[in-house]
């Protein structure tokens, strides 16, 4: 903690352990970066920009991470 109780800034740090759903192993030279929605409102701004990213190639996975991104906006602001 910084002074009076701020927290200092922290930049990119190993914060979670990846698993894959199926258990299978993950690739030990991968390199993960995780989002979290409901609470990082730039986490919500980065996926917008994926999904116009990918929005050509990929149309259902662009319309699924803004029907995630509006839910949690509706849920959590």
């Amino acid at each position: 903690m910084g002074e009076q109780g701020t927290q200092e800034p922290k930049g990119i740090y190993g914060k979670y352990h990846i698993v894959k759903a199926d258990g299978s192993p993950t690739d030990p030279k991968a390199v993960y970066f995780v989002l979290r929605l409901d609470t990082d409102p730039f986490a919500r701004r980065a996926m917008v920009a994926y999904a116009a990213a990918c929005e050509e190639d990929q149309p259902a996975l662009a319309a699924d991470i803004l029907r995630l991104v509006r839910k949690t906006n509706t849920v959590h602001g």
